[in-house]
Order: structure tokens, then C-alpha cells, then sequence
């Protein structure tokens, strides 16, 4: 009977199907599971009561009779027993009104947005979403937007049918006692049941589906135990007491999971499969106050008005305030620095005030939606929703706007770029994605199997394909096959776990796993019978603390008691680390040297002690923007940032210009020096985003071509020799401008050209046979990790390499010469030779080369400065007097063509790349990369993660990165923008400033989110985005306001794609020559003109003033 009052028919509910019924002193809560609490009735002399084991709370309402009921976040309203709101801390409210019988009818945010329900027999038919709008200049009334779902019902008033507003439906079936049998979804998949015992005592025994992979049975006895039997064997059991608490898990693998609670229900104990324990303190009141993580440091909870307020672990102690509501609104961290926070009173979070004392603000409506960001930086961000919710726009910090279009249930179907450019997809009846059109037209398709949500065939834009297959009960990938159709297989363990993975190549890697889930054993089987084993050992928290490698040597890690990583050892190359009070890494000791780090208030890395002792500062803007960088004291970089976006760089004597399009590429680079431009390189991108022209003044003209899946087909260089790439389905790179043939098998490389190429047992490169006969041979050697460790040569050259505990490359010896190498993380820090020493700077947070410092120590080093292309690769060093010391033409994939200039020698290359002299190989941290035939050495080591090519560089060199030799990844493209300012020039100045503004760029040819050249302000001896000039007349003469002072106005420099220098002159006062006839007088505008003729000047296409309406 309950279920039908709430108007879904036997056996459903929804979630406001809660109630009261007070009776005598007592009053029970029902929820809307029907599970039934009893808690004291609430009297004026106790107008408040708490239920710590439903963790519930009851008092006495604001209005007569009624009552309020608090479960976490959720305050429930009640009149009479019957639930009439639900709200906030903030008092924000859902409120719930009900027709003559007692219905909920409709539910009310209080903004003007409401879920009416429509009731057919005593049941809910349809729940509409309505907006308040007035109609027709009358009263505001209820209109109808969309219908959400409907409902169908049989004759026996059961739930058959759900419907959402496009017309899909899941349809039910049931037996006798209107228990569920069947559930269908509108994707075509089908769920089924079958039970033992009647009513509220029924319980499942199979649950099984219209797939195969799934069906389950399970076996109750009488005492909380249930058993469950997996289609593939497995067997799980749950026990419960007699409060429904569960107490023992058992996994497939036989790990076992405990719990207790103490006698209010509270969680005191957990241990783990290996008897690890985790202990649970309470206080009186039922709050956590502490927390045991067994052996490691325990942490404690200090409570004020119900919220914590002070954390501790060790010595390190986060403090906290709050409001009312339980909002933190200052948080002062371990060195006393403080955040701060404030809210609406809706609450919802305003404001931000860092420790640097920036802000982030935020602004929203009065139906809770985000309209504006305001960041520290002092970017703007801006949002903009439908009618339903949904976000329609956003307008980036740069004035760059997306828009975004949806179906009725809430699906992006078109993302329309600024450029106008869009992006559009379909969708399947779960909400997955059928198919999806890039902005070039081209098309990609996904389907679906078995009416199942998981992808089967996934069909490229050129008609190559990829398949997915899942067998196996947990729906878990089990097959793949690629474009050229082989197989990459994937078996588990019962508990998921991957047991064997078997690659396109036939490698097989085989894993075993502690009771916790955790690897303990590795073995890698080679084509050849031959196996490595790798065998990790664990603390109780799971941490590896030994690992044994193939060739028997250990390496052993330690942990301080807050879980940090203390040292590792490998018996050849120590590592070792120290942290400050908030856990951040302040000192690194490699073998011999050491890198030590400091940070500011709000986090960021403020100084660095490089192992050769020199000092590096980063000096940060309020907001956290980088301002500049110092070396000993001494200026090394100046940065010019705009809202996250750096568009000067001050590098010694020169000066770097960047400017963006849109969508946040890299537009244009342009470098100077005091007497002029030096060069300048502009950057093309089609409307999918990849690179077709670069315009570069000192190294000539490139294009580049691209298949319909954006992989590089051609490159034309003007000075360089012409490329053309070819590509097999499974996107191995194949040269098609040299002889020969291309043959590939499981991804790996077997010939190209008159290169043969051998393979170990594990799919390593160890041979290079090329020339007459095959006579010129390369050899490549590695160790049990399957890392390089020697190179020979054809005229027998050798050289030796070795790695720290983490893989990363510490030494390498060439001819008897060795150079030892330092690390900052998994960026090459230092390099030391017996001859030098050389040190490398990035910019911060990337891999990209910021400054190279040759020489050790103090006293010895002279900086130069990288110069970058749009992917972060170097294309010259400078020196700080402004001299390119180092230069280079290259290849598309990264192989240096020829040097122009190589007065010092610069080993950097693609970002997180070292080329090796002695080889031609770029070494990229986890692997060595040949840039001559754009491939790696040995297969991924993280395997799928990587991609479905093991071998491959990336899909696209134009445009993609693999810093760390893993997986590649594509630097954010943004968005594109639209075209700004109008066709016309108005008659009447309705224009707004910023639009004449922006209109003057546009005709000059200035992208819209380039800004101005930074020139020096000789009244303030600073650098500005504008100069200060006086007015002059039509004679030269300086025009003189009322006090006999020259007119000052604001000139606009700009430095256009050919290297021509523009002004926009700012006569936002206007000017008036006085004239009988008016000639000459003007209102409020801008002029446009050649640098090189500020007066008089024209540019073609170019208006006489640009006319703004002054907001005087």
C-alpha cells in the first residue's frame, strides 16, 4: 500500500517518498527505501535530538507542528508528518507541493524552475519540467519546456514502462507477486531474476542477462552469509550480523576482509587480506577523533560546533575555521600561511584570497549557475546556460568563445568553435557516442555489441577499423584486434585482475598478485622459451620496499611514517629525499649531488639549488604568474604574462614576442634586440588544428599535409629537402621517398629500405643490418629491465649506458669518456664530463628547455637562452649580448637536417629528448627514439596505456609530444575565434571602444588575441603595452590644454605577421581645430597608421578613424 501512495506502483520509490508518524513520545522516520528509524519526539524544553547510529538529527521546526529532519547535507521538512521541503545549511529549498489527494504534484527550487507530476488512476504518468514565465504581459504562470519522462503501467497498476523525452524506453515484467522478472533497457540489453520466499522476505538467487558474460547465483543461509557463484567458477562471500553490517568479506581469490563496529554501529577496526590494521576512534558525540593507519603516523581530529577544526598528523598541524553552516572560510596550513574563503548567502563560494593575496572570484545567478570567473591572474572567464541548465557558452579569459548545443536528454550533439567551426556527435540509446564529425567533415563511428554500453568496432575516418571483444563475467576487455587484424589478448585473475596479456606481437607478460591486490610477481615470457621474473615485496600499507630484479640484484626503498619515500638503493646509485612540514619534496640526493628546493606561500617552487651550487629563484606576480628568474642574484628571464598567457620574455639583450590565436596556439614568435627585429616565425593551423604553413623569416617556408586521421603525409621545406610518409592501418610509419620496401609485423619494423632490423627475444631492437650484403651492422644491447646498456657500432665504436633505481639515465661512457647525468624529477637537470659541466633550466611545470647554463659552479657559468618552437623544441640558443650561438634545420620527426650555426653544442630536442652523439638516438627517458625512422627502439613498458602501437612516436610530430617515451600527448589546442568588429563603418559612433578597438586590429591584419608590443615609457623607466604622445596639429605643434599643458594620448604598437610595425593612436578625447566650417573636428576615435608615418600615414584597407561612442 505504501508503494502506491507514492504513485510508481508496486515495489518502486523515488526520493522523496520520505514520512513521519509520531506516536505517544516517539516519532519514526521512513525513508524512501522504507527503512524505518524511531527517534524521541522533540519538545520545546529538548527542541533538538540526535541518532549518532542513523546518523540522523530531529528538532523542532519554525513553523507550528512542524518538524525537521537532518541527514548529512539535507535538511527534510515536515507538516503533519508529510514532507513539504527539503533544504540546505543555507536555507536554500526545494519546496514540495501537493494536490487535493495528497500527491506530490510539483517540486519548486523557488528561482522559477519546477518538476510537475502528472497523475493518471492514482498513479505518476509524466514528470514535466517547468519554467515561470508571463505570457502575453500577464501574470507569471507555468510553462511547460520539455517532458522528462512518462510512465506506463499495466492493468494490475505495476510499473511496465519508463520513457525519456526522445522516446526511449526500458520496459519491465514481473510475476504474480509483482516481484521484477525482467528489466529491458532502451539500448536493447535485457536483465533478468528469479527468487526464493515471498514479499518483504524475498531474495534473489539468479541474477542473469540477455549477454552471456553474465550470470550469477546466490546462496543465502540464515545467519547473514550469502554466497556468490560467478559464471566463470568464482565464488565471493558476504557476511552480515543481525544489523545488516557487513562484517567478513571474502574475494574470489580467497582474501578475506574484516570489520567491527563498537555498540553504537560505529566502523572501530578494519584489516586487510594480510592482517593489516586500520583502528577507528570515536568521541562521545560519535565524531572521529583519530585514526590509527597501522604502523604509520596516526591522525587526529579536533572538533568545534559539530566540524573539525584542527587536523594533526606527526608535527604537522592544518587548521581550520568555519561559519554556521560549516563552510571552511580560512585554512592556514603547517607554516602558518593562510587561504581564505567567502560565500553568498546561498552558498555558494565568491571569493578566494590566496597567501599572495590574490583573488578568485566567482559571480553567479540566482538559479545557482556559475556567470563569471575572475582568476587570480586577472583572466575573466564567463558562462552562459539554456532555459534546461546547460552551460551554452563559455567565453575564455582571451575573449575566445565556445558554444555548446544539446538534445533534449541532455546529450552535446554540435560545439561550435569561435571560429564558427563545429564539431558534432550522435549518440546510442545508453548515451554513448555513435558517431563523432570533426570540424574537417571527416568521420569516426562506434558500435556497440550484444546491446551492451561497451564500444565493439570502432571505424576510422578512413575506413580502417578496430575491435573490442569482452568475455569474461566482469565485462572486462578481453581482445583487441587492430587495423591490420592481429590480436591483443588480455586474461584475469577472478578477482579482475589482469592475469596475462599477450601484445600484437605474440610477447606475452604474465602477473601475480598479493591478497591486497597488489603486484608481487612479474614474468615476462620471450618467443624464445626464455622468461624474467620480477618479484616486488610490500610493507602492510602495500608500499614496495624490495624489488628483485630478472638478474637477481635488489632494490630496497624505505618511508618515513607519513608514507614519503625516503631513499632507494641499488647498490651503485643512491637516491635519497627529505621533506618539509607539508610533505613537499625539499631536498633529492643523486650519487653525489644533491638538488635542494624551497617554496613560496602559495605552493609554487620559489628556489632551486642546483648540484654544482648555483641558485635559481622563481619570482611570481600576485596571482602566481612567473615575473622573472634568477641566476646567483642575477636577472636571467623577465616574463610578461596576460591571463596565464606569456607574451614577452626578456632573454639578456633580446626581447621574445608571442602572440596566440584563439584557441591558445602558439600564433607567433617575433625576437629582437635594441636595433630591430631579428626573426620572426608565424604559425598556420587548419580547422581541425593541425600545423599547415610556417612562416619562419630566417629558416624559410613549411607546409605540411595531413590523412584523414591527421597523420603527416608530406612536408615542404624551402631550404630543406622534401618529406613524404606513408602510413600501414595500424599506424606504423612507413618512408615512401626512400627505395625499397616497408615491412612491418606485430608493430615491429622488419625492413625499410635496405635496413633490416632484428629483434630479441622481448621485442628489443639488437641489430641494424644495412649496406652491401648487410655488412654494416649495429648492435644494441640491454639489460634485464630491458633498457639500452651498449651500443657497437659498424667501425666498431662503443659506448655504455646506466640508470638509476627509477630507469632514469645516469652515466654514459663513449670511447673510455664518461658523463655522469642529474635529474630533477624526470627532467635531465645537470650533466657532468671532466671537461664541463652544463646545467638546463625548463619552464616551470613543462619540459620545455627554458636556458642552459655552461660551466660549474658560481663563478664559471655563462647562460644561454632557448629559443622554441611551437612544440617546445629548440630551434636556436642565444647569448645574453643577443648572438645565436646555436641553430638548427630539421626533419619533421625531429632528426636535425643540418646545423646553420653550432658555435656550442645543444643536445636537446623533441621535449624530454637527448640526442647521443655517438648514435644518432634520442634518449627519451623511459626508451631510446630513432628520429630517423620516427620509431622507438623497444615496445612501450606500460604498455596499453601507451597506445596500440608499442613502437609508435606519435600519430602526429606536428603536433604531439612523448616527453617521458611513455604515451604521447597532444599539447591543448583551445578554440578558434571568431572574426570581431563590423563590415561598415557606422554613421553614428554606437560602436563601443572596445569594438572600434578590435575592428582597427582586425583590417590591420592583427589577430584578435595578440597585444601590443611592450615600448619604454621614459616617465616611468618601465616597459608598457602603449607609450604616452603629446597631440599635435596639422602644423606639428603640441595641442595645449586649459592649464597650457601638452594633450597626452595613448599610442598602440603592434608588430604585424610581415615584420611591419603598426600604431592604433588613441583620440579618445576627441579633437577640434575650431574651423568655420568644422573641418577637422572629430568625436571620440582611433586612427590607424604605419609606424614609419604616425602622422599622415595609410594603410590599405584601412579606414579614416575608427569611431567609438564615448561613455561620457
Amino acid at each position: 500500500d505504501e508503494y502506491k501512495k507514492q504513485g510508481l506502483g508496486f515495489g518502486w520509490s523515488h526520493s522523496l517518498a520520505h514520512r513521519l508518524s509520531v506516536s505517544g513520545d516517539s516519532v519514526v522516520w521512513t525513508d524512501h527505501e522504507n527503512r524505518s528509524t524511531t527517534l524521541p519526539l522533540p519538545t520545546v524544553s529538548r527542541p533538538a535530538i540526535t541518532n549518532s547510529l542513523a546518523e540522523a538529527a530531529i528538532y523542532l521546526g519554525d513553523l507550528p507542528d512542524e518538524l525537521v529532519l537532518s541527514q548529512g547535507l539535507r535538511f527534510y521538512h515536515f507538516h503533519d508528518g508529510v514532507l513539504t521541503a527539503i533544504s540546505d545549511a543555507y536555507d536554500n529549498r526545494l519546496r514540495i507541493s501537493r494536490n487535493y489527494l495528497g500527491q506530490i504534484e510539483r517540486l519548486d527550487n523557488g528561482v522559477g524552475r519546477s518538476l510537475f507530476l502528472r497523475y493518471a488512476s492514482g498513479r505518476i504518468a509524466a514528470v514535466d519540467y517547468q519554467i515561470e514565465r508571463a505570457v502575453d504581459d500577464g501574470p507569471f504562470v507555468w510553462v511547460t519546456e520539455q517532458n522528462v519522462v512518462a510512465y506506463g503501467y499495466d492493468n494490475f497498476g505495476r510499473l511496465v514502462s519508463a520513457t525519456n523525452t526522445v522516446g526511449e524506453s526500458e520496459v519491465y515484467r514481473y510475476d504474480e507477486q509483482h516481484v521484477i522478472l525482467e528489466r529491458s533497457l532502451a539500448g536493447g540489453a535485457s536483465f533478468f531474476w528469479a527468487w526464493e520466499r515471498s514479499g518483504k522476505a524475498a531474495r534473489c538467487v539468479r541474477h542473469w542477462a540477455s549477454f552471456s558474460q553474465m550470470d550469477t547465483r546466490y546462496a543465502w543461509d540464515d545467519k547473514g552469509q550469502v554466497t556468490v557463484f560467478n559464471a566463470d567458477g568464482s565464488q565471493e562471500v558476504y557476511v552480515h550480523d543481525q544489523r545488516a553490517r557487513l562484517v567478513r568479506r571474502v574475494d574470489p581469490d580467497g582474501a578475506e576482509h574484516f570489520k567491527s563496529y563498537d555498540d553504537k554501529g560505529r566502523l572501530t577496526v578494519e584489516q586487510d587480506p594480510l592482517g593489516a590494521i586500520t583502528a577507528y576512534q570515536y568521541d562521545e558525540a560519535g565524531r572521529l577523533v583519530a585514526l590509527f593507519p597501522g604502523d604509520d603516523e596516526p591522525t587526529t581530529y579536533e572538533h568545534d560546533n559539530g566540524f573539525v577544526r584542527v587536523v594533526r598528523r606527526g608535527e604537522t598541524v592544518w587548521k581550520y575555521e568555519r561559519n554556521d553552516q560549516g563552510d571552511v572560510t580560512r585554512r592556514t596550513d603547517p607554516d602558518g600561511h593562510s587561504t581564505e574563503y567567502s560565500y553568498n548567502k546561498r552558498g555558494q563560494l565568491t571569493q578566494v584570497w590566496y597567501p599572495d593575496h590574490s583573488c578568485h572570484r566567482l559571480g553567479w545567478n540566482e538559479r545557482g549557475q556559475l556567470l563569471e570567473e575572475q582568476l587570480p591572474n586577472g583572466g575573466i572567464k564567463r558562462y552562459r546556460y539554456d532555459d534546461c541548465g546547460r552551460k551554452i557558452s563559455q567565453e575564455d579569459e582571451h575573449g575566445a568563445l565556445t558554444q555548446f548545443e544539446w538534445n533534449h536528454v541532455g546529450r552535446l550533439v554540435q560545439i561550435v568553435l569561435p571560429s564558427g567551426d563545429t564539431r558534432k556527435y550522435t549518440y546510442n540509446a545508453y548515451g554513448k557516442i555513435t558517431s563523432e564529425r570533426d570540424e574537417l567533415g571527416h568521420v569516426t563511428r562506434y558500435e556497440y555489441a550484444d546491446g551492451l554500453h561497451l564500444i565493439s568496432r570502432r571505424i576510422n575516418a578512413d575506413g580502417s577499423q578496430v575491435k573490442y571483444r569482452y568475455d569474461n563475467v566482469r565485462l572486462l576487455l578481453t581482445e583487441i584486434e587492430n587495423e591490420v587484424g592481429e590480436t591483443y589478448r588480455l586474461q584475469y585473475h577472478a578477482n579482475g585482475l589482469i592475469q596475462q596479456e599477450t601484445g600484437f606481437d605474440g610477447q606475452r607478460t604474465a602477473y601475480v598478485y598479493d591478497l591486497n591486490g597488489n603486484l608481487s610477481e612479474k614474468t615476462e615470457h620471450g618467443d624464445d622459451g626464455s622468461q624474467m621474473v620480477t618479484r616486488y615485496e610490500r610493507d602492510y600499507s602495500g608500499r614496495l620496499v624490495r624489488k628483485t630484479l630478472p638478474d637477481g640484484n635488489l632494490v630496497d626503498y624505505t618511508y618515513d611514517r607519513q608514507g614519503n619515500l625516503l631513499s632507494v638503493e641499488d647498490g651503485y646509485w643512491a637516491l635519497a629525499y627529505e621533506y618539509d612540514s607539508q610533505n613537499r619534496l625539499t631536498a633529492e640526493h643523486q650519487g653525489w649531488g644533491t638538488l635542494r628546493y624551497g617554496y613560496n606561500a602559495c605552493g609554487q617552487l620559489q628556489n632551486l639549488r642546483l648540484p654544482d651550487n648555483n641558485r635559481v629563484a622563481f619570482n611570481h606576480t600576485k596571482g602566481g604568474q612567473l615575473e622573472k628568474i634568477e641566476v646567483n642574484g642575477q636577472p636571467l628571464t623577465a616574463h610578461l604574462f596576460d591571463a596565464g598567457r606569456e607574451h614577452q620574455r626578456g632573454q639578456g639583450k633580446l626581447l621574445s614576442s608571442y602572440q596566440y590565436d584563439a584557441q591558445g596556439r602558439l600564433f607567433s614568435h617575433g625576437l629582437c634586440d635594441i636595433e630591430g627585429a631579428i626573426y620572426r616565425r608565424q604559425y598556420h593551423y587548419d580547422i581541425s588544428g593541425n600545423l599547415t604553413r610556417l612562416l619562419d623569416t630566417r629558416k624559410g617556408e613549411h607546409h605540411y599535409h595531413y590523412d584523414p586521421l591527421s597523420r603527416l603525409t608530406r612536408a615542404d621545406h624551402s631550404q630543406d629537402e622534401q618529406e613524404r610518409f606513408g602510413h600501414d592501418p595500424a599506424g606504423n610509419l612507413l618512408m615512401q621517398d626512400r627505395p625499397g620496401p616497408d615491412i612491418v609485423a606485430g608493430n615491429r619494423l622488419m625492413i625499410q629500405g635496405d635496413h633490416h632490423y632484428d629483434y630479441d627475444a622481448f621485442g628489443n631492437l639488437i641489430r641494424e643490418r644495412r649496406g652491401k650484403g648487410h655488412q654494416l651492422v649495429t648492435e644494441y644491447r640491454y639489460d634485464c629491465q630491458h633498457r639500452l646498456i651498449g651500443i657497437k657500432k659498424p667501425n666498431g665504436q662503443t659506448a655504455s649506458y646506466r640508470y638509476d633505481p627509477f630507469g632514469r639515465r645516469i652515466s654514459k661512457t663513449v670511447d673510455g669518456m664518461t658523463t655522469e647525468f642529474f635529474w630533477q624529477g624526470d627532467k635531465l637537470i645537470a650533466e657532468h664530463h671532466a671537461e664541463h659541466h652544463r646545467s638546463y633550466l625548463y619552464e616551470p611545470d613543462s619540459f620545455r628547455p627554458l636556458a642552459l647554463l655552461e660551466g660549474f659552479g658560481p663563478k664559471e657559468i655563462k647562460p644561454y637562452h632557448y629559443q622554441l618552437d611551437h612544440l617546445g623544441t629548440p630551434q636556436e640558443l642565444t647569448a645574453s649580448d643577443g648572438q645565436i650561438v646555436w641553430s638548427a634545420h630539421y626533419r619533421a620527426y625531429g632528426e636535425i637536417s643540418r646545423l646553420d650555426i653550432g658555435k656550442i653544442d645543444n643536445p636537446l630536442r623533441f621535449q624530454g629528448q637527448y640526442f647521443d652523439q655517438e648514435s644518432g638516438l634520442h634518449y627519451n627517458r623511459h626508451r631510446y627514439y630513432n628520429p630517423d625512422i620516427g620509431r622507438y627502439l623497444t615496445p612501450d613498458p606500460v604498455k596499453l596505456a601507451g597506445g596500440i602501437n608499442a613502437y609508435q612516436y606519435v600519430p602526429n610530430p606536428t603536433g604531439w609530444i612523448d616527453p617521458l617515451g611513455l604515451n604521447a600527448n597532444c599539447p591543448p589546442k583551445g578554440t578558434k575565434s571568431p572574426e570581431c568588429g563590423t563590415p561598415n563603418e557606422p554613421s553614428a559612433p554606437e560602436v563601443s571602444r572596445n569594438g572600434a578597438f578590435k575592428q582597427a586590429k582586425a583590417d590591420a591584419g592583427i589577430p584578435r588575441a595578440q597585444h601590443p608590443d611592450a615600448v619604454l615609457d621614459p616617465r616611468l623607466g618601465t616597459m608598457r603595452q602603449y607609450s604616452h604622445v603629446s597631440m599635435r596639429d596639422q602644423q606639428k605643434n603640441e595641442i595645449l590644454d586649459a592649464r597650457g599643458k601638452p594633450v597626452m594620448t595613448r599610442e598602440y604598437e603592434f608588430t604585424r605577421a610581415d615584420g611591419s610595425k603598426v600604431l592604433i593612436q588613441d583620440h579618445g578625447a576627441g579633437h577640434k581645430f575650431s574651423a568655420p566650417d568644422g573641418k577637422g573636428d572629430q568625436t571620440a576615435h582611433f586612427n590607424l597608421r604605419p609606424k614609419n608615418s604616425p602622422r599622415n600615414g595609410k594603410l590599405d584597407g584601412a579606414r579614416d578613424h575608427y569611431y567609438f561612442k564615448d561613455k561620457k
